[in-house]
C-alpha cells in the first residue's frame, strides 16, 4: 500500500537479526519490509529533492529550478564552489558580532548554549552561512572571502566581505570563546576534577552535538585535531592516574603490568564510545588515524618511555657492584626507539619474575590490540583482524586540502593522519630489552625443564615406578586472567584431550604456555631474536620430555606398572597438541618471520611416538591376554573326563579376562580423552574375543566337559554385553552388526562395535552347534540338511547374540529396526553414563527423543512438581532453577525443533502455572519463576532496539525547540536580537506561539506510532521459533482474557506491553540509549506510552488525555485498518511459521537424525554458553541414573520423598565415574548385578528358536563344527538312540565316512573364524597354543 510522506520514521532500519533455522514465513516477511522501506526510501528522497528545487527557484527574477543532480552535489562538502551573496552593510554585520562578543563576556550562565543555538538558527532557518575559516587564517584579510566563496555549505545568503579584518577579528573572538566552552564539555572538565578524564560525562549524543557545533565554526579537519588532542592528553592522565595508584607492593615491571591491565578496559570502552561518535564526522580512513594518534601512539610512546625508565631501574638492581654500567638518561616520551646498550650491559640479566611480569604485559597488550582490531572492523567495515607485521600508517592528504591556506604554511589539517591501517607500534618499547628477553627466556625454560626432570628422576629412583599424574588443564596468564581470542581458534575438542598427564611434564608445558604470549607478540624483525629463543627452548624441552617418556614406556612391563603406558600415551598426545598450537600461534608466511625455526618443534616425531606408544598399549593388553590370563590348562583339558569344579563354575580364565578389561577400562576412562579411551578398549576387547572364539571353535570336549563350553561362552557373551556399552557411541551402533548401513556411516563411529558383534555371532554359532542338544540338532539339521551351495541366504531369520543373551531389551524388532519407546532412552542414558565423558551429541539426541521424554521425567520426579511440600535446601532450589535455565537455553537454540522447549519444560509450565505469567510479562514488581525472567530477557532484548530507536527520534524532535538537551531552556537577550540585520529575516522561536509546538508532539506521536507498528512484524520473526511456539501454546489456556488476544495475539500483546512499561521508566531508558533524558524528552515518552496503551484498549489510570485520542483518530484516518493489519501480520507469524517448521521435521526425522542432531548441536555450541550448558545438564543426568533408569523402566513402586526425588545439587565434587574400578567388588559383579555362577551354568537358552535360525549357516561351518562334538568322538558312549542319530548325521554330512578325529583342525579353526553367517573375518595369527 501508498503510505504517506508525512511518516519517514517508518522507513528506518532497526538491528532485528532473524535467527537461524527460522520459517520460510518469517525471512518472506522480512524480505518484504525490506523491500518496502528501500522503496519507500527512494521515494521520500525524490519528493524531499522536489520539494528543495521548488523552494531553490525564484520566480521573481526568472531563474529556473536546479536539476536533481545539482541539489544532491548541495549535500556534498567538498563540491560547492561557488554563493549568491547578498548585501549585508558592513556596520550592521559589525554591530552583530560584537553584540555576541559583547554577551559572551559577561557572566550568565549558559550564554554559549544560547549564542549557539542563535548561530545554528539564523543558518538553519534564514540561510545565512558564516565564515568557517581555520583558525590560522586571521593573520589574512582575503582568507575571509576565500571562505565565503568556497563554502561548506550551499545556503540561500551568504555573508559578504565588504571590507575588513576587524569583522574577522571579532568574528574569531566569538568563535575562540564558543570553542573553548564546547571543548571543555567534551573534556569532562569540572570544579572538582580539572584534569580531563578518559571517560567522557557527556552521552555519545550530546558528544556528536558538541563535535556537529564545533564543525559549524571551524573546518571538520581542525576539530577533529582540537577532539584527537584532547582525548590524547586524557589518555595520558590516565595511564599516570592508573600507575600512581598503584600498591606500594608494585614496584618494577609489576606495577607497569598491574597498571596497564586496569587501563586497558578504560581505554577500550573509551575507544568504542569514540567509534560510536566519529562515524558521524568523519570517514573510515580519517577515523583510523584519528584512533592512531589518539590512543594507539600515544599509549606506545608512553609505553617505552616507561618500559625504558623500568629497564634502567632494572639494570641498577640487577647488575653486580662490582660491574657498574653507565646509566641511560630518559629520552622523549614521543620517542619509540630501542635502547641502544653498551656491550658492558651484557652482564645485566633480567630475573625470571621480571620475565614474567613483560610477559603478562605483553599478554595484556595483545588483547587490547585484537580487541581493538575486531571493534574497528565491524565499526567501520575496514579489516583490521589481519596479522601484518609491523603495522605502519600510510599517511596522506589530498591536494584539496593542500591548497587550504593561502600563506604557504602548514595548515591543521596535516595533524590529522589519514590512515589505511592500525598503526600500534607497542613491541617498540621492548626493543631495548631483546637481548635480555632472549637470554632469559632460554635460562628460565632449560632451568624448569631440567628441574623438573630431575625431581621425576629422582622419584624413580626411590622406587616409586608408578608415574605420578596431575590434571590436563592449563593454569596460565592466557587462560586464567586474560583471553586471547587467537587462542581460541587452535583449541582441541574436549572428548580429544587427556584428562591427566605425567605431573613432571605438566609443570615444564605450563612454564611454556606462560611464555607463549611474549613470543607471539615478538613478531617484528626486530624482536625475533625473543621468538627464536623460545622456539629453541621449546625444542629442547619437547625432546627432553619426548626422550623420557620413551625411556619411561621401554620399562613396562618389566619394571614398571601397565597403568604407566596410558599416563605415557597421555602426555604424549597433550604435548602434541600444544606443540601443533605454538606452531599456528607461532607460524607467519612473511618472509621476515620465516627465519624463526619452528622446525626445531618435533611434532611429527611425537604424533609417531604416540602411534607407538598406543601400538605398544593395545599389543601388551592383547599379549596378556593370550599368554597369561587366557593360559589355564585346567579349564582347557577338554578331554578331561571329569567335570570342571562339578560343573558349578565357569573357567577361571574368562572371569579374569573379564576383570582384566574392567581395570583397563577404568585407567582408560580417567586419562585418555574419551574418543581414544574407547577406540583403545574396543581394539583390545575385539582381538582377545577373537581368540576366545579361535580356542572354542576348535576344542573338542568329551562329554563332561561340553557343557563347560557352553558355561563359558554364555560367560563371554554375558561380559560382552556388559563391555559393549562402553564402547558404543550411539544405539545404532550396539544394536547393529551390519558396518555398511546408512545410519552407521551417517554416526561415523568405531568400527570395532560391529567386529565385536561378528565374533560374537560366532561364538554363539559355536555354544549352539557344539553343545545344544543332540536330539533338537538331529531333528533340525537332518530333514532340512544345510546346502552346499548356499552358504548363507540373506533372507533367511538371523538370530543376533543380543537377542539371545536378552530378549527383554534386544527384541526381533529392535536388531532389525532399532530400539524404540521406552527401551530406546534406556540404552541411551545407560550409553550416556557409560561414556567416559560427556559425549554432547548423545546428550541432545537423549533430550529430543520421544518429545523431550527424559527432561519430563527428570521435572516430574523433582521438587518443582510434587503435591506435598517438602522442605528443600537453597542450593537444591538454585540448582533447580540453574537446571531449568540450562534447558531454557538449550532448547530455544534449536529452530529446526520449534515445539522442544513446551515439550521439555511441561509438567514444569503446568505446575507453576506459567501461562497467566506471560500474559503479565512486562510486570517487574512481584517474583516470577525463572523460566519467566528467561522469556522476559528475550522480549525485552528486542523491545530494546525499538526503544533505543524512539529515544533518539525524541531527542531529534527535540532539539530544533530545547537545544542541546538543556534542561533550563533560555531565551535570547533583546540587546542580542536587536543587533541582527534586518535583510535575514529571523523570527524567534518564541514568537511562532505554543500552536506549532502542540501540532509537532502530535505529529511526531503519529510518527513514533507508525514506526512501532511497521516494525512489529519485525520483532515477532527476530524472537526464536520455540519462543514464539510457548506464547501460541499458552494463548490456549488463556480463554479468559480472549477479548483481549483476539485480535492482537499474546506475544505481540506481551511485546506492546513491555514497550510500554518501557517508555514508562526513565532510568531503564537512559542505561539502555546512554542518553540523558530531561522533563520534555521524558514527557514525550509517556505520551506515547499513553498513545499504545489506549490503541491496545488497556484500562488507564483516569481520563485518558485529548492528545491522545487526536493522536489515533489522526492515525487512523490516514491509515485506515492499517494497524490492526501489521498486528495480524505478526500474530500470523506466531501460529503459521511454527505448524510450518513442525511439519516439515515430521517424517524426515527419522532419517535423518544424526545429520540434524550435528547442526542442532552447532547452534547449541555456537551460543554463548551453550557447551556449559550441555556439560551441566549431563552431571545432573549422571547423578541421577539410578532414578532415571528405574522411571525408564516402568518402576512407580518408588516413595515420593526427598530421598527419591531428583538431586540437583550435586556439586562441584560430587561427578564420580561410574565406572570406578573396585577390585573386590568388580570380581563379583557384572556391571551393578552381582555374579551368580549357578544362574550363567544353568542358563536357559530357547533351543527351538537358535537352531532353526542356523540352517542358512555355511555347510564347512557346520561340518567342522559338528566334528567337534563329544557325540562325534571316537569311543564316546552313546546309548542306541544317540548312535542312531550320529550315524545318520555322519552319513548326511560325512559322505566319505571318515572319523571326525581324522579331519584338519588347523583347516577347521580357520574355517569357523573366516566364515560365519557369510561374513569374512580377519583371523588373529596369534591364537593361543
Amino acid at each position: 500500500m501508498e503510505w504517506p510522506g508525512d511518516f519517514p520514521a517508518d522507513h528506518a532500519f532497526v538491528e532485528l537479526v532473524v535467527p537461524g533455522g527460522s520459517s520460510e514465513l518469517d525471512f518472506e516477511q522480512v524480505l518484504k519490509d525490506t523491500e518496502e522501506k528501500l522503496r519507500l526510501n527512494a521515494n521520500s528522497i525524490e519528493q524531499h529533492l522536489m520539494e528543495l528545487q521548488a523552494k531553490m527557484g525564484d520566480p521573481r527574477t526568472g531563474e529556473s529550478p536546479p536539476s536533481p543532480t545539482e541539489c544532491l552535489q548541495w549535500f556534498n562538502l567538498r563540491m560547492h564552489t561557488s554563493a549568491r551573496p547578498i548585501t549585508t552593510g558592513h556596520q550592521e554585520l559589525m554591530d552583530f558580532f560584537r553584540g555576541l562578543q559583547h554577551y559572551l563576556r559577561s557572566e550568565e550562565e549558559g550564554r554559549e548554549e544560547v549564542i549557539l543555538q542563535l548561530l545554528l538558527n539564523l543558518s538553519s532557518q534564514c540561510g545565512v552561512c558564516f565564515p568557517c575559516t581555520p583558525s590560522s587564517s586571521s593573520s589574512s584579510s582575503s582568507s575571509l572571502h576565500a571562505q565565503l566563496t568556497a563554502s561548506s555549505i550551499h545556503l540561500v545568503h551568504t555573508v559578504r566581505d565588504d571590507s575588513s579584518l576587524e569583522i574577522q577579528e571579532v568574528w574569531d573572538d566569538v568563535r575562540l570563546q564558543l570553542r573553548r566552552h564546547l571543548l571543555d564539555r567534551l573534556s569532562s572538565r569540572n570544579p572538582e576534577h580539572p584534569e580531563p578524564r578518559l571517560i567522557s560525562t557527556l552521552s555519545i549524543t550530546e558528544r556528536v552535538h558538541c563535535l556537529q557545533q564545533l564543525c559549524f565554526l571551524y573546518p571538520d579537519s581542525e576539530v577533529l585535531t582540537h577532539y584527537q588532542d584532547l582525548r590524547s592528553q586524557s589518555v595520558l592522565v590516565l595511564l599516570h592516574s592508573a600507575l600512581s595508584s598503584s600498591t606500594s607492593s608494585e614496584t618494577g615491571f609489576d606495577r607497569l603490568t598491574m597498571g596497564f591491565r586496569s587501563v586497558v578496559p578504560v581505554l577500550t570502552q573509551a575507544l568504542t564510545e569514540d567509534l560510536h561518535v566519529l562515524p558521524r564526522l568523519a570517514e573510515p580512513h580519517t577515523i583510523l588515524g584519528f584512533l592512531n594518534a589518539a590512543y594507539l601512539r600515544t599509549v606506545a610512546c608512553e609505553l617505552a618511555s616507561l618500559v625504558e625508565r623500568e629497564s634502567e631501574t632494572a639494570l641498577r638492581d640487577n647488575t653486580t657492584l662490582g660491574n657498574k654500567i653507565k646509566k641511560y638518561s630518559a629520552r622523549s616520551r614521543a620517542t619509540v626507539a630501542p635502547m641502544e646498550l653498551p656491550m658492558k650491559s651484557r652482564s645485566f640479566s633480567l630475573t625470571s619474575h621480571q620475565l614474567k611480569a613483560l610477559t603478562q604485559l605483553a599478554c595484556t597488550l595483545l588483547g587490547f590490540e585484537s580487541n581493538v582490531k575486531e571493534l574497528v572492523t565491524n565499526m567501520t567495515f575496514i579489516d583490521c583482524t589481519g596479522e601484518t607485521p609491523s603495522v605502519k600508517g600510510i599517511l596522506k592528504k589530498s591536494k584539496e586540502e593542500s591548497d587550504m591556506t593561502a600563506d604557504g604554511k602548514k595548515s591543521t589539517e596535516e595533524k590529522l593522519l589519514h590512515a589505511e591501517v592500525l598503526e600500534f607500534d607497542w613491541r617498540s618499547a621492548f626493543k631495548g630489552l631483546v637481548p635480555h628477553m632472549a637470554h632469559c627466556v632460554k635460562v628460565v625454560l632449560d632451568d624448569v625443564c631440567t628441574k623438573n626432570l630431575q625431581q621425576e628422576e629422582a622419584l624413580h629412583a626411590s622406587g616409586h615406578t608408578l608415574i605420578n599424574l596431575s590434571n590436563a588443564g592449563r593454569k596460565t596468564v592466557t587462560s586464567s586472567k586474560i583471553h586471547l581470542r587467537e587462542d581460541s581458534f587452535y583449541t582441541h575438542p574436549e572428548r580429544e584431550t587427556p584428562k591427566k598427564i605425567a605431573k613432571f611434564c605438566g609443570a615444564i608445558m605450563e612454564e611454556l604456555d606462560a611464555l607463549l604470549p611474549l613470543a607471539a607478540a615478538c613478531r617484528d624483525s626486530s624482536l625475533l631474536e625473543v621468538r627464536s629463543s623460545f622456539v629453541e627452548a621449546c625444542g629442547r624441552a619437547a625432546f627432553a620430555i619426548l626422550g623420557r617418556l620413551e625411556e619411561r614406556a621401554l620399562e613396562v612391563p618389566s619394571s614398571a606398572p601397565l597403568k604407566n603406558l596410558p599416563a605415557l600415551l597421555a602426555t604424549g598426545i597433550y604435548v602434541h597438541q600444544r606443540l601443533e598450537h605454538y606452531h599456528a600461534r607461532l607460524k607467519d608466511l612473511t618472509t621476515t618471520l620465516a627465519k624463526v625455526p619452528l622446525t626445531l618443534l618435533p611434532i611429527q616425531k611425537y604424533q609417531d611416538t604416540v602411534e607407538a606408544l598406543r601400538d605398544q598399549l593395545t599389543s601388551y593388553c592383547i599379549q596378556v591376554c593370550s599368554t597369561c590370563i587366557l593360559q589355564d590348562a585346567e579349564s582347557h583339558h577338554w578331554a578331561d573326563p571329569k567335570p570342571f569344579y562339578e560343573g558349578e563354575r565357569f573357567s577361571f580364565s574368562v572371569q579374569m579376562w573379564f576383570y582384566f578389561l574392567c581395570g583397563l577400562r577404568s585407567d582408560l576412562w580417567a586419562i585418555l580423552p574419551a574418543e581414544l579411551a574407547k577406540e583403545v578398549l574396543g581394539q583390545v576387547l575385539s582381538e582377545t574375543l577373537q581368540l576366545l572364539v579361535q580356542r572354542y571353535a576348535r576344542a573338542q570336549p568329551s562329554y563332561k566337559r561340553h557343557l563347560q563350553i557352553r558355561c563359558d561362552i554364555t560367560a563371554v557373551l554375558l561380559y560382552v554385553e556388559q563391555l559393549l556399552w562402553s564402547v558404543c557411541e550411539s544405539p545404532e551402533a550396539l544394536v547393529h552388526s551390519d558396518p555398511s548401513s546408512a545410519i552407521a556411516i551417517i554416526a561415523g563411529g568405531s568400527e570395532w562395535p560391529y567386529q565385536i558383534h561378528s565374533l560374537c555371532d560366532q561364538l554363539l554359532t559355536v555354544l549352539v552347534i557344539v553343545t545344544a542338544p543332540l536330539s533338537l540338532l538331529y531333528r533340525t539339521f537332518l530333514n532340512n540338511p544345510v546346502k552346499e551351495s548356499t552358504p548363507h541366504q540373506p533372507d533367511s531369520p538371523l538370530v543376533h547374540w543380543l537377542n539371545a543373551i536378552d530378549p527383554d531389551l534386544f527384541t526381533e524388532l529392535a536388531i532389525r529396526d532399532g530400539l524404540m519407546g521406552q527401551a530406546a532412552s534406556a540404552c541411551q542414558l545407560r550409553l550416556l553414563t557409560s561414556d567416559p565423558g560427556s559425549n554432547p551429541r548423545l546428550l541432545l539426541r537423549m533430550l529430543l527423543y520421544r518429545d523431550c521424554h527424559l527432561p519430563q521425567i527428570l521435572l516430574e520426579n523433582s521438587y518443582f512438581c510434587q503435591e506435598s511440600a517438602f522442605e528443600v535446601s537453597t542450593e537444591n532450589c538454585k540448582a533447580g532453577d540453574d537446571f531449568i535455565v540450562a534447558l531454557f537455553n538449550i532448547f530455544t537454540c534449536l529452530n529446526n525443533a520449534p515445539k522442544a522447549l513446551v515439550q521439555a519444560l511441561q509438567p514444569y509450565l503446568e505446575r507453576v502455572h506459567i501461562w497467566g505469567h506471560l500474559y503479565t510479562l512486562a510486570e517487574t514488581t512481584r517474583s516470577v519463576p525463572v523460566v519467566i525472567s528467561c522469556v522476559r530477557a528475550i522480549v525485552t532484548k528486542c523491545t530494546n532496539s525499538l526503544l533505543v530507536h524512539l529515544v533518539s527520534m525524541v531527542m531529534d524532535w527535540q532539539s530544533p525547540e530545547e537545544p542541546s538537551g538543556a534542561s533550563i531552556k533560555r531565551d535570547v537577550p533583546e540587546s542580542v536580537l536587536a543587533k541582527v540585520p534586518k535583510e535575514w529575516n529571523y523570527t524567534s522561536l518564541e514568537a511562532r506561539g505554543k500552536e506549532t509546538a502542540s501540532k509537532t508532539v502530535i505529529s511526531l506521536a503519529i510518527q513514533a506510532l507508525s514506526f512501532i507498528f511497521t516494525n512489529m512484524p519485525l520483532v515477532v520473526a527476530s524472537l526464536p521459533l520455540s519462543i514464539r511456539y510457548l506464547f501460541q501454546v499458552a494463548e490456549k489456556h488463556l480463554s479468559q482474557h480472549t477479548r483481549q488476544l483476539r485480535l492482537v495475539g499474546l506475544l505481540p500483546w506481551a511485546l506492546l506491553n513491555c514497550l510500554i512499561q518501557g517508555l514508562e521508566d526513565p532510568d531503564t531508558l537512559e542505561q539502555i540509549s546512554g542518553l540523558a533524558l530531561d522533563c520534555g524528552a521524558k514527557d514525550r515518552l509517556a505520551l506515547l506510552a499513553e498513545c499504545l496503551q489506549a490503541s491496545m484498549d488497556i484500562q488507564q489510570k483516569g481520563i485518558p488525555k485529548p492528545t491522545v485520542h487526536k493522536v489515533l483518530q489522526t492515525l487512523e484516518d490516514n491509515r485506515p485498518k492499517w494497524t490492526n493489519m501489521q498486528l495480524q501480520k505478526a500474530r500470523k507469524l506466531c501460529s503459521d511459521s511454527v505448524f510450518e517448521r513442525g511439519r516439515e521435521s515430521g517424517d524426515a526425522a527419522v532419517e535423518l537424525t544424526e545429520q540434524k542432531i550435528g547442526l542442532m548441536l552447532l547452534e547449541v555450541c555456537h551460543k554463548a554458553g551453550g557447551s556449559d550448558y550441555l556439560r551441566q545438564i549431563y552431571h545432573i543426568i549422571q547423578g541421577n541414573e539410578e532414578l532415571l533408569m528405574s522411571k525408564l523402566s516402568g518402576d512407580t513402586d518408588l516413595p515420593n520423598d526427598p530421598l527419591h526425588l531428583v538431586n540437583f545439587d550435586l556439586g562441584f565434587d560430587a561427578h564420580v565415574d561410574t565406572i570406578c574400578f573396585n577390585p573386590l567388588h568388580q570380581f563379583e559383579h557384572i556391571g551393578k548385578k552381582k555374579l551368580d555362577q549357578s544362574a550363567v551354568v544353568d542358563w536357559a537358552w530357547d533351543w527351538p528358536k537358535l537352531l532353526p535360525a542356523f540352517k542358512g549357516m555355511s555347510q564347512v561351518t557346520f561340518k567342522t563344527l559338528l566334528a567337534n562334538r563329544w557325540e562325534m568322538q571316537d569311543g564316546a558312549e552313546l546309548e542306541d538312540g544317540e548312535k542312531t542319530m550320529v550315524e545318520d548325521l555322519q552319513r548326511v554330512y560325512f559322505v566319505c565316512h571318515c572319523s571326525p578325529g581324522q579331519q584338519d583342525p588347523p583347516e577347521a579353526d580357520e574355517t569357523v573364524v573366516e566364515q560365519t553367517h557369510g561374513r569374512p573375518q580377519t583371523s588373529d595369527k596369534r591364537a593361543a597354543q
